[in-house]
């Protein structure tokens, strides 16, 4: 398509917010390294924050919770001038409707496209049509992708053995990452003797993320007194199918030891008021929360499904238990209730341990900056 190799590399997904918070990391590594950056999104209150980085943003209008035809085509119509126009080097998608028509508007120009699949979601570990509709989407876009970055081996083996992605275009990647200087252990604030288990959940208020089980698991806890409380802390009302709405959370948060925080711009103070994190999820890719925590030197509770026990070694820096199940979730949020407040230090410690192993985020911007520069190698070749 092009005639001269382009210096622009896109980045879109279907937030705002998503870019800044994940990946201003990758944004300001590519600006750093010469290139021109364009971010791709819809209109929010981060768009700005995205055009203050240093890179173009371009409002991309899109109906994040429908799945009407003739919308989506729009979509890809509004993917396909925005891409003939800008003539970029690579485009980088995220989030599942970028993915499929960034993909096909990329391919129909000539542009390579590399997908970020950060986990399988609501639409995989549910039944009915909008889940075949989307499986069938990612099976007739993705083989046209450059590369498919996965965050855990069992999303990339499903999308394998379903056939998917084609094998030799996927690849695993440790989620977004974790910035290891902004999440550290000497931000956590002490507490008094005596005082109740401070436990935060931090993400989308959705059903699929386990919510209702763990309200009902610590309604239970302390039904003779509040030994234990819980922060919400997330967005609500996401345009997801299982959605928790702000009604039902401000009806959570009347009950004894429950607070409803909403968003937070300062994830790392948030995390410094807790003493454990819980993410009692029916699936993850790699969860960001998770890995905040352990950066922070938390101890956590999560569901022994993908992309949590990717992170949680049961028993090592912190505690798995079966999803779905509130009685479960009650029995290991007790174990971390029961647990010496050295157990738990400790605990918090090996997970920072492993995260500076095993998901720095420098690990995911050095893939991004490789895949880009292989690709510009290899149009200069051509020219």
């Amino acid at each position: 398509m092009q005639g001269v190799a382009s210096n622009t590399v896109v980045l879109s997904s279907n937030t705002s917010w998503y870019l800044y918070n994940f990946r201003a990391s990758t944004i300001q590594a590519l600006l750093n390294a010469g290139y021109k950056v364009v971010c791709l999104s819809p209109a929010d209150d981060y768009s700005q924050k995205l055009a203050d980085l240093g890179c173009e943003w371009i409002p991309l209008p899109m109906d994040n919770a429908g799945t009407h035809p003739v919308k989506d085509l729009g979509l890809l119509w509004r993917f396909y001038r925005c891409y003939r126009k800008l003539k970029p080097l690579v485009v980088f998608h995220f989030t599942i409707k970028n993915n499929v028509y960034g993909t096909w508007a990329a391919r129909a120009l000539g542009i390579p496209a590399v997908n970020n699949v950060s986990g399988l979601g609501t639409a995989f570990i549910r039944s009915g049509v909008v889940a075949g509709v989307v499986r069938a989407l990612y099976r007739l876009s993705q083989p046209f992708a450059y590369k498919v970055f996965c965050q855990n081996p069992e999303d990339l083996d499903l999308l394998k053995s379903r056939r998917l992605v084609p094998a030799r275009r996927l690849a695993l990647l440790p989620g977004s990452g974790v910035d290891l200087n902004r999440f550290n252990p000497g931000l956590l604030l002490a507490r008094p003797n005596g005082s109740p288990l401070r436990v935060l959940y931090a993400g989308r208020m959705l059903a699929d993320k386990g919510l209702h089980e763990l309200i009902e698991a610590v309604q239970y806890i302390n039904s003779k007194g509040v030994v234990c409380t819980l922060d919400l802390c997330g967005f609500a009302g996401v345009g997801n199918v299982s959605s928790i709405g702000d009604s039902l959370l401000q009806q959570w948060a009347q009950l004894p030891g429950v607070r409803w925080l909403g968003p937070s711009d300062n994830m790392p103070a948030v995390y410094a008021n807790a003493d454990a994190v819980v993410l009692p999820s029916y699936r993850e890719g790699m969860p960001r929360s998770l890995l905040e925590a352990a950066a922070m030197g938390l101890p956590v509770v999560a569901t022994n499904v993908p992309g949590c026990r990717h992170i949680v070694k049961h028993g090592e820096n912190g505690l798995l238990c079966e999803a779905r199940s509130a009685g479960a979730l009650r029995h290991a949020l007790e174990q971390m209730l029961e647990m010496t407040e050295v157990r738990r230090c400790a605990m918090g410690l090996a997970g920072r341990k492993r995260v500076e192993a095993d998901f720095s985020e420098q690990r995911v911007v050095d893939a991004a900056l490789n895949v880009v520069q292989s690709i510009e190698k290899t149009a200069q070749i051509s020219l």
